[in-house]
This record gives C-alpha cells, sequence and structure tokens, in this order.
C-alpha cells in the first residue's frame, strides 16, 4: 500500500533543519507523496528548495491567514515568481480565521502574526480573493484553512466562478450539514490524526458523511499530533515538545480506517485515486493523454489507483534526485 500527505510543513523549524531527511523517512515507510505547504514570503523560498531536492513532494505556496498582517507591500509579486518558476504547484496554505482574532497578542505574536497582530477578518478575505484569481487563471489546486469561519468561506466561494481545480478543506472541522455544499462547490476534505483524540469523538459522524471519492488524508506535521497510540514516529522540537512527523501517516491512516469503518487496502487505493486526482498535473502540463479514468476515478476502486500509480510523475518518494 501506498500513502500521500495531503498536507504538512516540514520546513517549520520546529522539525529541525533536515526536511529531506524526513521525506526519506516516511517514503521508506510508504509515504509515496506529500504536499508541503508555505504560509508567508519567510517560508516561500525552504519549499520551493524542498520541493527541489525530493521529487516526491508537491509545493504549495500561500500567504496563511495567521500571517497576512505581516505580509510585505510586493507579496502578491513573490507569490506569483514562485508559482512561475515552479512545476507542479499548488496554491496553499490559505483561508480564513476568526479563532485567531479572540486570542492575547503575545500568543498572536508567538503564532507569527507579526508586530500588530492578527489582520481583521475583511483584510483576510481581501487577500485571500487575490490568491484564488491566481489559482483560477492557473488552474491550481487550492487547500484552504477555516476556522470558526465556515460562513465567511462558504459566502466567498458561493460568490466567485467555480475554481477550475476546486479546493481541498484541509483537517476539515466543520458541520456535517455543509459536506454536501462544499461538494457542489469542488471541495475535498483531509482527516488528520488530530481527529482520532477521544474528545473529537463526536465529530466523527461528520467525517463519515464525507463522500469517498473526496477523502484524503493529511498529517499537518509538525502539529495536530495524533493519540499515543497513533504515533508511530515520535519527535520533538528543541525545547522538547512534542510534534508531528510525516510518518505518523500511516498509523494514523489505520485509525481513520477504523474512525470511518472503511478496510485498510480500500482506503489507501481510494485515497491514491483521489489523490491523482485533485494534485495530478495540471492539464496545461501534460505533454501525453491522461489515462481514461485519470480525472474520474469511481469510488473505491483499486483498480484505478494502479492506473493512478502507473500515471504518476514522481515516482516514489525519495529524499535526493
Amino acid at each position: 500500500m501506498r500513502w500521500f500527505d495531503a498536507h504538512n510543513h516540514l520546513q517549520d523549524p520546529r522539525l529541525g533543519h533536515d526536511p529531506v531527511g524526513m521525506v526519506s523517512t516516511a517514503a521508506a515507510h510508504g509515504i509515496a507523496g506529500m504536499v508541503v505547504n508555505g504560509t508567508s514570503e519567510a517560508d516561500w523560498p525552504q519549499v520551493r528548495r524542498l520541493a527541489e531536492q525530493c521529487p516526491s513532494v508537491i509545493p504549495a505556496f500561500g500567504l496563511h491567514p495567521w500571517r497576512v498582517s505581516a505580509r510585505s507591500g510586493a507579496w502578491r509579486e513573490v507569490l506569483v515568481e514562485c508559482l512561475n518558476h515552479t512545476p507542479r504547484v499548488g496554491l496553499g496554505e490559505v483561508g480564513l480565521d476568526r479563532w485567531i482574532l479572540d486570542q492575547p497578542l503575545e500568543r498572536c505574536l508567538a503564532m507569527g502574526t507579526g508586530p500588530q497582530g492578527p489582520a481583521p477578518l475583511e483584510i483576510q478575505l481581501e487577500v485571500l480573493e487575490v490568491q484564488l484569481d491566481l489559482a483560477s487563471a492557473r488552474g491550481l489546486p487550492v487547500t484552504l484553512h477555516c476556522l470558526k469561519a465556515w460562513g465567511a468561506l462558504l459566502d466567498c466561494l458561493r460568490r466567485r466562478p467555480r475554481l477550475p481545480r476546486g479546493f481541498l478543506l484541509h483537517s476539515y472541522g466543520g458541520p456535517a450539514e455543509l459536506v454536501n455544499e462544499w461538494v457542489g462547490l469542488g471541495g475535498c476534505f483531509s482527516i488528520s490524526g488530530h481527529s482520532l483524540h477521544p474528545r473529537k469523538a463526536t465529530h466523527a459522524a461528520v467525517l463519515r458523511a464525507i463522500p469517498r471519492d473526496r477523502l484524503l488524508l493529511e498529517t499537518d506535521a509538525p502539529d495536530q499530533l495524533p493519540p499515543p497510540e497513533w504515533v508511530s514516529h515520535p519527535a520533538t522540537d528543541v525545547h522538547g515538545h512534542p510534534v508531528n512527523h510525516p510518518a505518523n501517516l500511516v498509523r494514523i491512516a489505520e485509525g481513520v480506517s477504523g474512525l470511518l469503518g472503511i478496510p485498510i487496502e480500500e482506503l489507501s487505493a481510494q485515497c491514491e485515486a483521489n489523490w491523482m486526482q485533485f494534485f495530478g498535473p495540471r492539464l496545461q502540463d501534460v505533454t501525453e493523454p491522461l489515462p481514461m479514468g485519470f480525472l474520474t476515478a469511481p469510488s473505491g476502486s483499486a483498480a484505478i489507483a494502479a492506473a493512478a500509480r502507473a500515471s504518476d510523475p514522481t515516482g516514489s518518494c525519495s529524499g535526493h534526485r
């Protein structure tokens, strides 16, 4: 079985200074690909460099809502430059966050908001709109962050033309009654190990409402550490605090398999097919015809997952070219 991490941040200094080594460790344990998401102008170069070193890494560049107030006047131009010069790229992590607006300034500063604290929701929305315009024009998959701002995000996507490659709601924490509407707008959903905590048990019914052909898995490393019993690769930051390692994805998948009642082999095949559909190459980047079914993988099809493997332009995950 092969696994794909739909969302992490291996450039985060809390994971140390050997992201290539972490990619290699994850590869040795069955993680065949991952999306590494930038969050600001400060870390986009690191994400870009990691993708150059590791062909299994899909880079994504975006201005995270926590970082909006720290952006420079040239942030859009810097973002465009990253998108222009990075093959097989995504746009993310971008989105809206009301939760951060209620946090003490000291905590916000520690989270990287910049000295002014977090940007108001209306400014977050302006920045998000600019980035969604870029994704629409370029046909890029979009990874969305949303925390306590589901109505505002839904309104934003309703009034826009549908994103050509759709969007991924990472570590989905919204209500079940919105799942069908997100799907109608082109949404996919990724589940993290955080959903395996006992205190999240009531959210399991929401996750079961996600259509299987819209389901992906993520670690969000170094964040969203799963419960200890679902951690295969313990890791700590420089202060000795536990952090999430991308190689934990296999154990997370086993936990999600039980949570959703999906056999592990079926979950692997489905998530691989979904990964290929969402994060596969842009149509304008493909020089040969895509195999039949590449963008229309049926639910639970191991055959389509096998076809997707054959068409995977990254090959198996490797720490070095």
